[in-house]
């Protein structure tokens, strides 16, 4: 069934236990949480307004990121999360930069892409979200009903419409960048104007994912399998060249090594 969710950034007091409830719920490395605050500054004025914006994947109903993915492993579940199958994934990349709001990356570890799923996981078992649950400010605000052994239950965090007095409700998208995403932030009127300033949505993406976006993946849609094995092979041709580059490299340095071990030798 379908979610609600909501961040409040006026209430974020900017103490990060979401980003470690994050990496502890869901075993990352400690450097790859899915979802991170950032700290927003007005520097227009000698004393600016500032402000603190958590920020995790909007799960957006026209995700550009599952257009942009050669091989399907990026799409949108039945009940709108935009998740990522790592079987399919090939790491490639392509997804990344067609993401209005820069919400995954691809790990360094495991050379798979990693986003926020609104742990899938554990919603399922009736828990809510890991950084939703430990925010101790409130900011975080989760509704979704779930089926768990043939019945219907709420799992919730705060209440997603209950707005605080004197703050407005937003959801970031541009005139010219809307994919239709469903986090909503709320928060007092400057600190929502900051957000806009420095946060907008990004259009576009990277020329070779565009060229699949708009071009070449729209006219081989219907050949996911043999679009995998084509993006496959390139990337494999590229581990090979790499690793080709190193081993030349390794060789070159036993060589120096062995020519100054002679000289010193003969010496």
């Amino acid at each position: 069934m379908s979610f609600q969710f909501r961040i409040d950034i006026s209430r974020c007091i900017g103490c990060r236990a979401c980003e470690v409830a994050c990496i502890t719920a869901n075993d990352l490395d400690p450097s790859s949480a899915r979802n991170w605050v950032k700290f927003l500054e007005d520097d227009g004025d000698v004393v600016g307004n500032t402000t603190f914006a958590p920020y995790l994947c909007h799960h957006c109903a026209d995700a550009p990121c599952v257009d942009a993915c050669p091989t399907g492993a990026s799409f949108k579940a039945a009940d709108g999360r935009v998740l990522v199958d790592k079987d399919l994934c090939i790491g490639c990349g392509l997804c990344v930069p067609a993401c209005p709001y820069e919400a995954r990356y691809v790990a360094q570890d495991t050379k798979k892409l990693e986003k926020c799923t609104l742990c899938e996981g554990r919603v399922e078992n009736g828990q809510a979200p890991a950084c939703f649950e430990v925010c101790p400010a409130g900011a975080r605000s989760f509704y979704e009903v779930v089926e768990i052994d043939g019945k219907e239950r709420t799992v919730s965090v705060g209440d997603v419409n209950a707005i605080d007095d004197g703050h407005e409700l937003i959801a970031l998208t541009t005139n010219a960048v809307n994919p239709r995403p469903r986090l909503r932030f709320s928060g007092l009127p400057e600190d929502l104007a900051l957000l806009q300033e420095k946060l907008p949505p990004q259009g576009g993406g990277s020329e070779t994912s565009m060229l699949w976006r708009n071009g070449f993946g729209k006219a081989v849609g219907g050949l996911g399998v043999a679009s995998a094995m084509a993006m496959g092979a390139m990337i494999g041709m590229r581990m090979l060249r790499d690793r080709a580059e190193k081993i030349a490299l390794q060789e070159m340095e036993e060589q120096m090594l062995a020519e100054k071990a002679e000289a010193t030798d003969n010496e």
